[in-house]
């Protein structure tokens, strides 16, 4: 019998890298609707003079090669996280509290330290989320020692802090089954460059394992969309890689069980939070496009591969419908140029480690246009806006940042 494939057992997976372009297996399924991966490998064309009569390639040479990527789906609050990581980079992570055995740090510590000391003890294997706000962070417990103050060392993955933290800040025991917030912004420290992921994608052709793996992927874009009457909440994205190689081992697809959210159930919020007066009621559909500036950098160093793919810059802008109205509000934003806050808040509507939140939230917008729209029965407004750099959007690694996307969900600390 001929061997064939049927596309639609394909999947894709992820998993971050510990040194960019360094594959490793994947640790969580995506689920997307759109995958379209294309290697480009370059050719270094020889037309020197050959004594015939020709004027374009004698031979090609293989030169230096990447592959991008395009791709997207439903937006999974368990899965986004990756995405979120890898084109903004900070993250200040919040727990549960379980209601007792809270305590303070007794003295500061650095950011990369592997223990902490502390006024009570707390047991071994203890999730604990240590400050608040934009640098708090959530670690792992190891086994206590000292008799007050007292030293707790950190055992998660990748131990060490990611945020200074000063004496007397919170030491507040979560709970282990979540739900956790992760609150993403642009990585300002250091040389501001977000982790990479290995992309693996499942297709059945390949030799061996039937997966090629995508090494040190970057994106380039991550784009949020929703229509209260039509859709889901959904993204689509493009980035750059290394070339694909076959991948190692054969993968395995372990889908998430979490559903994606409806975009009815969507709020928005200008000049103000998506709730009270500042809730906008007429918004239809709308959109909001993260774009970073991606360079991959070739050297004289012996390989075809990238040296780096370098990230740049980072511009966030959108677009809001409005269906409806009664007023011209959204008018007056662009010519007065108002610059309000905007909120954008999908809440799943359970409750417990079940819920799911994806809020964006952007505290200076600059409406660019606001045309109006009599397509429809009801009169409306296309608007479109540009966010601005603000610390209040800021995370722990200080500076500005045009947005802080949050996600709540039972995902635990570490994974993405």
């Amino acid at each position: 019998m001929v061997a064939t494939y049927a596309s639609t057992k394909q999947f894709v997976g992820i998993a971050p890298e510990a040194a960019q372009g360094t594959p490793v297996a994947m640790t969580a399924t995506q689920l997307l609707t759109t995958f379209t991966p294309s290697d480009k490998p370059t050719y270094l064309k020889d037309q020197s003079w050959h004594g015939s009569m020709g004027t374009d390639a004698f031979a090609h040479i293989l030169g230096t090669g990447t592959a991008d990527i395009s791709l997207g789906g439903p937006v999974y609050g368990d899965t986004a996280g990756y995405w979120l990581r890898n084109i903004l980079g900070d993250v200040a992570v919040t727990g549960t509290p379980t209601g007792s055995g809270a305590t303070t740090l007794s003295t500061s510590a650095a950011a990369g330290a592997t223990s902490i000391t502390t006024a009570a003890t707390i047991a071994a294997g203890t999730l604990v989320q240590i400050g608040t706000g934009a640098t708090a962070e959530v670690v792992t417990t190891g086994a206590p020692s000292g008799s007050g103050p007292y030293t707790i060392p950190i055992t998660s993955a990748g131990a060490g802090l990611a945020y200074a933290h000063a004496s007397t800040q919170a030491v507040t025991p979560v709970q282990p089954g979540g739900p956790f917030t992760y609150a993403w912004s642009l990585l300002n420290s250091g040389g501001g460059q977000p982790p990479s992921h290995s992309i693996t994608h499942y297709l059945g052709p390949t030799a061996g394992t039937g997966a090629r793996q995508y090494p040190g992927f970057c994106l380039s874009q991550y784009n949020f969309t929703f229509n209260a009457e039509s859709e889901l909440l959904a993204w689509t994205g493009q980035g750059t890689s290394w070339p694909s190689a076959i991948a190692s081992a054969a993968p395995t697809a372990a889908p998430t069980t979490v559903l994606p959210t409806a975009s009815w159930r969507t709020r928005v919020g200008i000049g103000g939070p998506a709730s009270g007066g500042t809730l906008v009621q007429t918004v239809t559909d709308g959109e909001v496009n993260l774009t970073r500036e991606l360079q991959p950098v070739f050297t004289a160093n012996g390989s075809r591969t990238p040296y780096v793919i370098h990230r740049g810059g980072l511009t966030v802008a959108g677009k809001l419908n409005f269906s409806a109205v009664s007023d011209e509000s959204v008018l007056l934003y662009m010519l007065n140029n108002t610059q309000p806050p905007v909120q954008i808040v999908c809440d799943n509507g359970l409750a417990g480690n079940a819920q799911i939140i994806v809020q964006l939230d952007m505290q200076s917008a600059a409406f660019t246009q606001a045309d109006p729209d009599t397509s429809k029965a009801a009169v409306g407004y296309q608007a479109s806006f540009e966010a601005n750099f603000n610390t209040t959007n800021a995370g722990g690694s200080g500076g500005m940042s045009p947005i802080k996307v949050s996600v709540t969900c039972a995902v635990p600390p570490g994974s993405f």
